[in-house]
């Protein structure tokens, strides 16, 4: 993969397409399906020989394959029957069904024992409004009622991505920006800000590429000759050491009160061990108190987020139940970090 931000595909290899008579027996007809071209690069330049590469929304294997065909370990989740055998039958018509491991089953509802680690994300994600035909399934996100809990579905997917993927790891999602009806959805820019919440962005590439638009034959439609590469990597932020311990006497002068501990605490003990990603404070969950600490944050110049969403007040704590924690960031014009994660919940 060359340093540009930018992709040109020119054309998918008939070899590696998916096969027309597979292509029928899909509900949506295939018309969702990646090209191989688009995932090669990534798995090249992401990951080594003998790595795992997994794939959260494994749809018709493009990514496995991929994966297999670099002498890489392919590991996926699929919540359509279907589709899972369809993979399997792709896969073994190039001889590369071996070193595949298949999931029927949406990421986030597995245990850690049955999701093993993995050195590279590498997805398509499935888009909003697609009107799903095939088999019901309560976790098939092409079927989503609404926009908000297409959102919420993927925070959830790439959540347990989060907790699977090694230390050091990328998370690539491909996605475009939707149209439906006469509505613009921004949901590339929407998964940046979720993705952004759990990773650290590390560059994006716009893949270029010609497309049949005959398949833009329902209400979701893209402008399907682009899309978004968002690459993420699972790493310790580098935060500002000096200017997080000047906010946190900032905080006590201001009469705010809270209890420090975690990474940060441990550095101010022992400088030369680790440096921290953060500052972890725990607070009581106290509304008003919160409230004010929360206005107070922003007045210093922070932006302040629940998961990846913005938190605005007044604060509504019981909104916020079972999320545990606020993030507090603040970036200066030099691009330095302050991170703050408030602990309101054990």
């Amino acid at each position: 993969m060359s340093s540009h931000s930018w992709l040109m595909l020119d054309h998918e290899s008939p070899r590696y397409r998916l096969p027309d008579d597979l292509r029928a027996r899909d509900p949506m007809g295939g018309r969702d399906c990646g090209w191989l071209e688009q995932m090669l690069p990534f798995v090249r330049r992401f990951s080594q020989p003998g790595d795992t590469v997994f794939d959260p929304f494994a749809g018709f294997g493009t990514t496995l394959l991929a994966a297999r065909l670099e002498q890489r370990q392919a590991l996926g989740c699929e919540v359509d029957a279907g589709r899972i055998d369809l993979i399997r039958e792709r896969l073994a018509r190039h001889g590369l069904a071996h070193g595949t491991t298949l999931l029927h089953a949406s990421c986030d509802a597995l245990e850690d024992a049955a999701l093993p680690p993995f050195d590279l994300c590498l997805t398509n994600v499935p888009y909003f409004g697609c009107r799903w035909t095939g088999a019901q399934a309560t976790s098939q996100l092409y079927d989503s009622p609404s926009y908000a809990q297409h959102l919420d579905g993927l925070r959830n997917v790439f959540h347990r991505v989060r907790a699977g993927l090694r230390e050091g790891g990328a998370c690539i999602a491909m996605v475009e920006n939707l149209r439906i009806g006469d509505r613009v959805l921004p949901l590339a820019f929407d998964l940046a800000r979720i993705l952004g919440s759990l990773f650290t962005m590390e560059e994006e590439r716009v893949l270029v590429y010609p497309h049949d638009a005959a398949d833009n034959d329902t209400d979701a439609r893209t402008d399907r000759r682009h899309e978004h590469a968002l690459v993420f990597r699972k790493q310790r932020e580098r935060i500002d050491l000096p200017a997080t311990a000047a906010l946190l006497d900032a905080m006590r002068a201001a009469g705010h009160v809270f209890t420090l501990f975690g990474s940060f605490a441990r550095w101010q003990q022992d400088p030369q061990g680790p440096p921290p990603a953060d500052a972890d404070i725990h607070v009581d969950a106290d509304p008003q108190r919160l409230d004010a600490l929360l206005r107070w944050l922003r007045g210093q110049g922070f932006s302040v987020t629940s998961w990846g969403d913005p938190v605005t007040g007044p604060l509504h704590l019981d909104s916020y139940r079972d999320r545990f924690y606020f993030r507090a960031d603040r970036i200066d014009a030099r691009g330095a970090l302050v991170r703050l994660d408030i602990c309101y919940e054990q």
